[in-house]
């Protein structure tokens, strides 16, 4: 019986490494949308009006990824566990993740399952994958999610028929490790605090605490926020986070092939954090023409580095290293409606971004990079 519409308990997502035919299924997605561009180049010639050749370049596809924070993988670490030749990444920052590349397959099953187990019914298996960007955002309304862009060139539609070899059909390698079973339908967050939420953010609040990396630490531009980034927690409100990156990629072509041969990230890489907070003194932060004026030869600074640190029960963990810079302050809000005043602080690094999770399990040495932690938050 053909299915009369495709809803959430009928879809899963699973990524594979290359070189492998073993599915890792990702947990608390809530959304995955697929978009394919053709590339088309016009010629025309001299002596007629209608078009010489509509030339088809390589496609583009991208897939778009939103999760729920809750313990398993993070979309991130999945899709950078490997390189193309299937190498494992052996450490976690921007860099090495950066040349990872993944293999994501949807998979659609009948509309009569509770929960998926065994084939899907129809899959789409997209390969050659690389991330394009990459958000993570803390609220103090509503679920800590993770937000993903991948992209590549080829993607191929499959259906499974019983006892028939499929050409390239995902999942087609045997349960459990090749098709996704939640046939007992009672998957759950297996974090800390299950769905992570406002209450699940670890912040310092020692010195001895923002020196450990399972803490989440802060600029002191922001009142309440003492010299090594620990929170005076009466004063330091904290209502949303939100830290993000844009892999800008270079594709590298030769002649001879039609493809490009490699898709590089083009450097320097700007990642972005933006730090909400209720108010109770102001934003702080003072804004200066000549700030050094009375000091000789000294350049004019109204800023220093900053480290900034974010940590979750469920086991995210996310350094933007130690040279984060203040770009914007906007103080508003306190409106005669009886709001309250926020100030939003808007900081810019390049290049840093590492983010481990505990449940990054799924190339060899993810246990071992997590044991290690410290080597890479700290």
């Amino acid at each position: 019986m053909a299915n009369n519409r495709i809803y959430y308990p009928m879809q899963q997502v699973a990524f594979r490494k290359p070189g492998t035919t073993v599915y890792r299924e990702a947990h608390g997605v809530q959304s995955v949308a697929i978009t394919t561009t053709f590339n088309l180049e016009q010629a025309f010639e001299l002596g007629q009006l209608a078009i010489y050749e509509n030339i088809e370049g390589i496609p583009n596809v991208e897939i778009t990824l939103n999760k729920v924070l809750d313990g398993y993988p993070l979309l991130y670490c999945l899709a950078t566990a490997t390189n193309a030749a299937g190498t494992t990444i052996e450490k976690p920052q921007l860099v090495q993740r950066a040349v990872g590349e993944t293999i994501v397959s949807l998979g659609i099953w009948p509309e009569t399952q509770e929960a998926v187990s065994g084939y899907p019914s129809t899959s789409c298996e997209m390969s050659g994958l690389t991330v394009s960007n990459v958000s993570y955002t803390f609220p103090s309304e509503g679920n800590f999610t993770e937000d993903m862009g991948l992209a590549g060139f080829n993607k191929v539609w499959s259906t499974y028929v019983t006892g028939a070899d499929v050409c390239e059909a995902p999942w087609a390698t045997g349960s459990p490790t090749g098709a996704p079973s939640l046939q007992d339908n009672a998957d759950a967050p297996i974090g800390s605090g299950g769905v992570n939420q406002r209450e699940n953010m670890i912040w310092a609040t020692t010195v001895s605490q923002a020196a450990d990396g399972d803490y989440g630490i802060l600029p002191n531009d922001i009142p309440g926020v003492q010299t090594q980034g620990h929170l005076n927690r009466d004063v330091a409100h904290i209502s949303n986070v939100s830290v993000s990156t844009d892999f800008s990629r270079e594709d590298l072509f030769e002649l001879g092939s039609r493809s490009p041969y490699a898709r590089t990230v083009t450097f320097p890489v700007e990642v972005t954090c933006s730090i909400d907070v209720i108010s109770v003194s102001g934003d702080l932060v003072n804004a200066l023409d000549n700030c050094n004026a009375d000091v000789a030869c000294e350049t004019p600074s109204n800023l220093s580095d900053q480290k900034i640190r974010l940590a979750t029960c469920e086991g995210t963990r996310i350094y933007l290293g130690e040279k984060n810079k203040l770009s914007s302050v906007s103080y508003g809000g306190g409106d005669a409606g009886g709001g309250n005043v926020t100030v939003t602080y808007d900081y810019q690094t390049f290049n840093d971004f590492t983010v481990l999770h505990s449940g990054d399990d799924f190339n060899t040495s993810g246990q071992d990079i997590w044991s290690k932690r410290s080597n890479y938050l700290t």
